[in-house]
C-alpha cells in the first residue's frame, strides 16, 4: 500500500473489511452479560467474567507488541483471529460459569490482543505521517459500523434461535475474517521482515515526553467515550426515554467525520485538530444530563459524535508517528493498551462514581476530567520525530 493521494486501495479496502468482521465478533459479545444472566449468574461473578476479557486483552498487549516486533504482522494477526475462532466456538459449550468459561473469556481475551497488536501496527507501518489520520479514520468508522449493527442483530438472534446461534455467527465472522487474511495476505503488502526488529524497549518509548502526553491523553478520551457508552442508556431510564436516537446520532455523525474529515487532519495538522476537538468532547459530556430525553439530546449526541469522530484518528495518528519504523508494533501496543484501559476504568470508575454520586454529577465530573486533558493537550510538548522508511 505505497503512499499516494489517497489510502484508498484493493488492499485497505480488505484490511478494513477484516477489522468490521472481528470488530463484529467482539460486539456480539456486548450482549453476552444477557447470557450469563440466563445462567443464574450473581452480579459479582458476572463482572468477573466480563472484565476478564478485557483485563487479559490490556495486560497481554505488550508481549503481543514484542511478537509482532519479532515475527512480523501477518503470523500474529492470523493466530490471532484463529484464536478468537476458538474461542467463539467455546461458548457454545460453555453452559455455566466455571473454569471452562473463565478460560474460553481469557483465550477470547488473548486472541483479540493478538490481532489488535498486529493489525494497528500493519497500519502505522504502512502509511506514511501524510496519510495516517486519513487511514486509521477509515479504520475507526470500520470499528464504530461493527459496534453500531452486530449488538441489534444478535439481539435479533438471541429471539429466534437463542445464545447458541449468537456464538455461531461471532465464529462466522471471525472465520470470515481468517479466510480473508489468510488469501489475501500477499496482496496486502505487509511491511518487510527486515523492517522488524528483535527486541522492543517500553521503558524508552514512555520516557519519550511527546508519546507519553499523547498516551495520557488516549487514556483520558477513551475513559469519556467508555463512560457514555456504558452509562448513557442507565441515565436515559431515569428520565424515562430511551438511548436508541442519542447512540444512533453519536454513531452516524462519528462515521461521517471518520470517513469524509480524516484526510483534512493529515493536511492541516494532527495537533491542531487534537486541541480543537476536546471542546466538543467536554461540552458534549456536559449536556447530557441536561439534555438527554429532551428536545436538545440530538444535538448533544451529534456533538459528542463529532468529538469521537475526530478525537479517534487524531490520537491514533500522533500515537503512530513516535518511534522508528521498528518500533511501531512496540507504539501501537502501548497505544492500543492504554486506549483499551480507558475503557475499562471508564467502566469500573465511573460505575463506582455512580454509585456514590449519581448518574447526573457522573457526567458532570467527567467533563471535567475531559477539561483537564483539554488544557493538558494545549501544554503538552507533542512533537513526533518521524523517521523509517514506508512502503
Amino acid at each position: 500500500m505505497p503512499e499516494s493521494h489517497s489510502v484508498w486501495n484493493k488492499g485497505f479496502v480488505l484490511v478494513n473489511l477484516i477489522f468490521f468482521l472481528i470488530f463484529s465478533n467482539i460486539s456480539f459479545f456486548y450482549l453476552y452479560p444477557l447470557a450469563l444472566k440466563a445462567m443464574g449468574t450473581p452480579n459479582y461473578m458476572m463482572g468477573l467474567v466480563v472484565g476478564l476479557f478485557s483485563a487479559v486483552t490490556v495486560i497481554s498487549r505488550p508481549f503481543m507488541g514484542k511478537a509482532v516486533s519479532r515475527r512480523g504482522e501477518s503470523p500474529i494477526i492470523l493466530i490471532g483471529i484463529f484464536t478468537v475462532f476458538m474461542a467463539s466456538l467455546g461458548y457454545v459449550f460453555a453452559h455455566s460459569v466455571g473454569l471452562f468459561t473463565l478460560l474460553t473469556r481469557a483465550v477470547h481475551g488473548l486472541g483479540f490482543s493478538a490481532f489488535i497488536a498486529g493489525s494497528f501496527s500493519l497500519v502505522a507501518r504502512t502509511f506514511p505521517p501524510t496519510r495516517r489520520a486519513q487511514a486509521y479514520g477509515v479504520v475507526g468508522a470500520a470499528l464504530m459500523s461493527a459496534s453500531a449493527l452486530s449488538p441489534p442483530i444478535g439481539e435479533t438472534l438471541i429471539k429466534k434461535w437463542g445464545f447458541s446461534s449468537l456464538y455461531l455467527a461471532a465464529c462466522l465472522s471471525a472465520a470470515v475474517a481468517f479466510v480473508l487474511m489468510w488469501t489475501t495476505r500477499r496482496r496486502l503488502l505487509l511491511p518487510s521482515k527486515d523492517q522488524h526488529t528483535s527486541g522492543i524497549s517500553y521503558r524508552k518509548l514512555i520516557k519519550d515526553r511527546s508519546l507519553f502526553c499523547v498516551l495520557l491523553s488516549t487514556l483520558i478520551f477513551a475513559h469519556c467515550q467508555s463512560t457514555v457508552i456504558n452509562f448513557v442508556a442507565l441515565l436515559a431510564i431515569s428520565r424515562h426515554s430511551l438511548s436508541g436516537s442519542f447512540f444512533t446520532y453519536t454513531f452516524a455523525t462519528a462515521i461521517f467525520l471518520l470517513l469524509a474529515f480524516a484526510n483534512r487532519i493529515d493536511r492541516l495538522g494532527k495537533r491542531l485538530f487534537l486541541r480543537l476537538s476536546y471542546p466538543l468532547l467536554v461540552l458534549g459530556l456536559f449536556l447530557i444530563p441536561a439534555t438527554l430525553g429532551g428536545d436538545f439530546a440530538s444535538l448533544t449526541a451529534v456533538m459528542f459524535g463529532a468529538a469521537l469522530g475526530l478525537l479517534f484518528p487524531v490520537h491514533n495518528a500522533l500515537a503512530a508517528d513516535h518511534g522508528s519504523i521498528s518500533e511501531k508494533a512496540g507504539v501501537m501496543s502501548l497505544f492500543t493498551a492504554t486506549y483499551d484501559t480507558g475503557f475499562v476504568t471508564g467502566a469500573m470508575v465511573s460505575g463506582w462514581v455512580a454509585q456514590q454520586l449519581g448518574l447526573d454529577q457522573l457526567f458532570v465530573l467527567t467533563s471535567a476530567l475531559a477539561l483537564g486533558g483539554f488544557f493538558g493537550v494545549l501544554l503538552a510538548p507533542i512533537n513526533p520525530q518521524h523517521s523509517g522508511n514506508y512502503q
